[in-house]
């Protein structure tokens, strides 16, 4: 909703001037009308009482724009050119006293503003015009800030202080956080000076903890529109020397003993609590039936100090697979088909390391499945998921081969999917070349 004053206060303005430059009480009244009528559509259409194709309400958008761009100042120019004949030719005061006090009052409006137009100016820099609404920011706001998602940077210009900052998190290599959040932030320092941006940096993390966040600050002054782009430029390089890869940790704390692993989002993938009971946990909601391992999921990695340790990939690893058991037949049918989507979306991204772990788990889960004679979960992972579809027509292709045939048959002919067809049709070659059909 708009602010309402506002509007009131220009209407009674319009209005006082019209009446002053009318001739005739009916020329006053016909302008009023006119007024009301373009208002009373305005409001219609935003109240949605008024329905107007979407296409053509953005023609008719353009051609208000223009129109009431062009009358405004044709308006304006003809009472500064009224006011100033009436002051010429018969010594008008009030002519005089209203020239001051727009004067004065389109002074300060230009002075609150300026903050507001900065920041616009700013963003034009890295935002399509279509995406930067004017309304969106206050004449008096004490921070103006905004999201950059192509370098996962936070932007923002503090008026009290007259400063212009840019902030962001980075993610550090797990061999040695401490060293590399040194290091970080000597290149982002050297990143600005290259660029001819005097600033202040600072880097702020948490001994041991995988990530740091790293501002940097300098005089709004200084931030013309080269300077703004070249100092976005930075955090963009900066954003390229993240480490992408996965992160494996200890908890130890009031929940008990979890060992984890996450992904540079703080997301975790994987996770075993050993103490006070065991349980195994796979992304998205996966295993876990304690409610305080849930929470340990839920509320994410804070990294507080001496909370939480780096291990490496091979420690977790061992004790993952050290699960042979699972929580009865629904238990494995979870983690099949969970491990189903994550492996092929690996494949969609290319992450070998994800694909190994992701059919570890697919297989483990089919030999328990097996093993309990689950023919109607076998069944159903035929059914669900295309990505399900693929690995329990091939693992269970023994236990019931004509389900697995078909599945396979099925996957071919309408998935989407064309790593899944791919694999489906040299699956189903195997079974040919080996006398399986």
């Amino acid at each position: 909703m708009k602010p309402i004053w506002p509007i009131i206060g220009v209407a009674c303005v319009l209005i006082s001037s019209i009446g002053r430059m009318a001739n005739s009480l009916s020329d006053v009244l016909i302008a009023i009308g006119s007024i009301a009528v373009v208002a009373l559509v305005i409001w219609l259409f935003e109240t949605g009482r008024l329905r107007i194709n979407e296409r053509l309400g953005k023609i008719l958008k353009k051609i208000c724009g223009v129109i009431f761009v062009a009358v405004g100042l044709v308006y304006i120019v003809a009472m500064v050119g009224f006011v100033i004949y009436k002051v010429a030719t018969e010594g008008d005061m009030q002519g005089i006293m209203f020239l001051g006090v727009a004067s004065i009052a389109f002074g300060i409006s230009w002075y609150i503003s300026r903050w507001r137009r900065r920041w616009v100016k700013f963003l034009k820099t890295f935002m399509p015009k279509d995406k930067i609404r004017h309304g969106d920011w206050k004449l008096r706001e004490k921070y103006f800030w905004t999201f950059d998602y192509t370098s996962n940077a936070q932007y923002g210009l503090r008026p009290a202080d007259g400063i212009f900052d840019g902030q962001a998190r980075v993610w550090l290599d797990p061999s040695d956080v401490n060293q590399d959040a040194s290091a970080r932030l000597d290149s982002f320092e050297a990143m600005l000076a290259r660029r001819g941006i005097k600033a202040n940096c600072a880097l702020t993390h948490i001994p041991g903890c995988i990530y740091a966040d790293i501002v940097a600050e300098t005089n709004y002054k200084s931030m013309n529109g080269s300077c703004q782009a070249a100092f976005r430029e930075a955090f963009h390089e900066l954003d390229g020397m993240n480490y992408h890869g996965d992160y494996y940790a200890k908890y130890h704390g009031e929940l008990g003993t979890i060992f984890f692993e996450s992904n540079a989002g703080n997301v975790i993938i994987r996770a075993i609590r050993i103490e006070p009971r065991e349980e195994y946990y796979l992304d998205s909601d996966c295993g876990f039936k304690s409610e305080e391992a849930h929470y340990f999921i839920e509320q994410g990695v804070d990294w507080t100090e001496g909370t939480y340790s780096l291990i490496s990939d091979k420690e977790f690893s061992a004790l993952w697979r050290e699960r042979l058991e699972y929580d009865g037949k629904d238990d494995a049918y979870s983690f099949f088909e969970q491990a189903s989507l994550m492996y092929f979306a690996a494949v969609a991204n290319g992450d070998k390391k994800e694909q190994t772990n992701s059919r570890w788990d697919i297989e483990n889960a089919a030999r328990y499945l097996i093993a309990h004679e689950s023919k109607d979960e076998m069944i159903e992972l035929m059914a669900i998921y295309e990505q399900s579809m693929y690995w329990a027509s091939r693992l269970f292709v023994d236990v019931i081969p004509e389900y697995a045939y078909d599945t396979a048959n099925r996957l071919v002919e309408y998935s989407d999917n064309p790593y899944i067809v791919s694999r489906t049709k040299r699956l189903i070659a195997q079974w040919k070349k080996g006398g399986k059909l």
